[in-house]
């Protein structure tokens, strides 16, 4: 692994630190991190009330593009099947909303963008 590789699951992995501080901050239960199916990853699985967040996160050391703009179409489409991978594990089908976020963290700035996409 190189140097740059390492410090992006790093860099990656403190934007997810802080991310679930700022979810556990706003009374959610924090249920899964980096959960993985075949068709991709969620970094947090959260839940405040009835309804079941699952949360993306993007790290950005500057804001020239916003990660936001990361989480593209086919990004959410894998975002979805994963989710709709873990609801059916889980025996959650049509048993919970479900809400698809993004955590944007500029600079060590944090936005909560919920239900952002469907």
């Amino acid at each position: 692994m190189t140097n740059k590789q390492t410090f992006n699951q790093e860099f990656g992995k403190h934007g997810e630190d802080l991310a679930t501080s700022f979810c556990r901050q706003q009374n959610f239960k924090i249920i899964k991190r980096n959960y993985r199916s075949r068709f991709g990853e969620i970094d947090i699985i959260a839940q405040q009330g009835d309804v079941l967040h699952f949360i993306e996160v993007k790290n950005r050391s500057s804001d020239l593009v916003p990660g936001r703009y990361a989480v593209d179409t086919k990004k959410q489409r894998h975002i979805r099947q994963t989710a709709q991978a873990y609801l059916v594990q889980n025996r959650l089908v049509n048993e919970c909303l479900v809400s698809f976020d993004v955590i944007e963290i500029t600079d060590g700035k944090l936005e909560f963008l919920e239900n952002c996409f469907y």
